[in-house]
């Protein structure tokens, strides 16, 4: 008994700052052969994908047959084609909606991990939910079609409220990686470029992080950037093009980070002129007449 609570003692003292440490009555031990637990939630996502599948083939097939009669030239052909792949992604987006509804949320904080000890149960509720991640942003047929439908009306609001991320952007379609989208709240007239990693969880030998990231109106998060776990990103913040945010950074408003890790460079002025940290922006006197 002394030996566990010093053991738990340890990997409290070893957890990142923040918010006190989160204790879960769902654990499940560990297995000698973690290819084994791995193997499982593949199966099981696989059976999962399989369903929805299904539920987007079912109609897709119905609407082949029904028409098909119909269909006497390649134009025909062409247009039923096109509203089956239509009929299918739209069936398997609802579907994914009705699993999201089954499966729980994890919550935020730190669960500690005892070496040889018990793994967090939510870190396996974590698992189904990137399960379902991985089903909604790499459907099995036209993903084009999945990521407009997604990002429309009137899908759009049920896809933001049970998946997230939380926005009030607008967007171009599936253009950033959001490995969490559900612990992801976006200001409104953010951009984000091309091929950002989101992630909002850390998971290593001490334990599995779980914090939401907030990123502020117009703020700019420059391409392929990722940003982890507990960051904040101030309103008119920048941040530039392949950086790397650790977790629980702050950035403040009007600041610009860069590099990997990123680090403070300056401050950004509200009219758009920089200043050196800890300095006054350097304004060009006005000129009178022409």
């Amino acid at each position: 008994m002394n030996e566990g609570a010093s053991s738990m003692s340890e990997t409290e003292n070893q957890a990142p700052p923040g918010p006190e440490v989160v204790q879960t009555a769902y654990e499940f031990r560990t297995t000698r052969d973690l290819g084994a637990v791995r193997r499982f939630f593949l199966w099981f996502g696989l059976i999962q994908q399989l369903a929805m599948m299904a539920a987007g083939l079912w109609p897709a097939a119905w609407l082949v047959l029904h028409f098909r009669s119909r269909a006497s030239t390649p134009g025909h052909w062409v247009l039923l084609i096109l509203g089956a792949v239509l009929v299918f992604n739209y069936g398997y987006l609802v579907a994914l909606l009705i699993v999201r509804l089954v499966v729980p949320r994890p919550k935020e904080g730190f669960y500690p991990v005892a070496p040889g000890k018990r793994l967090p149960g939510q870190a396996a509720l974590y698992v189904l939910n990137l399960l379902l991640v991985k089903a909604r942003y790499e459907p099995p047929w036209a993903a084009t079609f999945s990521s407009v439908l997604a990002n429309s009306f009137p899908l759009r609001p049920l896809f933001t409220r049970l998946f997230g991320p939380r926005s009030r952007s607008m967007t171009m379609g599936d253009t950033v990686y959001l490995i969490d989208p559900f612990m992801v709240e976006i200001g409104r007239n953010a951009v984000l470029g091309f091929h950002c990693v989101i992630i909002g969880h850390v998971f290593d030998n001490r334990g599995l992080l779980v914090r939401k990231i907030r990123i502020g109106d117009r703020a700019v998060v420059g391409g392929e950037t990722t940003i982890m776990a507990g960051v904040q990103v101030g309103h008119h913040a920048v941040v530039r093009a392949r950086s790397l945010v650790p977790p629980e950074t702050v950035i403040g408003p009007y600041e610009y980070w860069a590099g990997v890790p990123a680090k403070k460079i300056k401050d950004l002025s509200p009219d758009g002129e920089s200043a050196a940290p800890g300095s006054e922006a350097r304004r060009a006197p006005k000129r009178e007449g022409p």
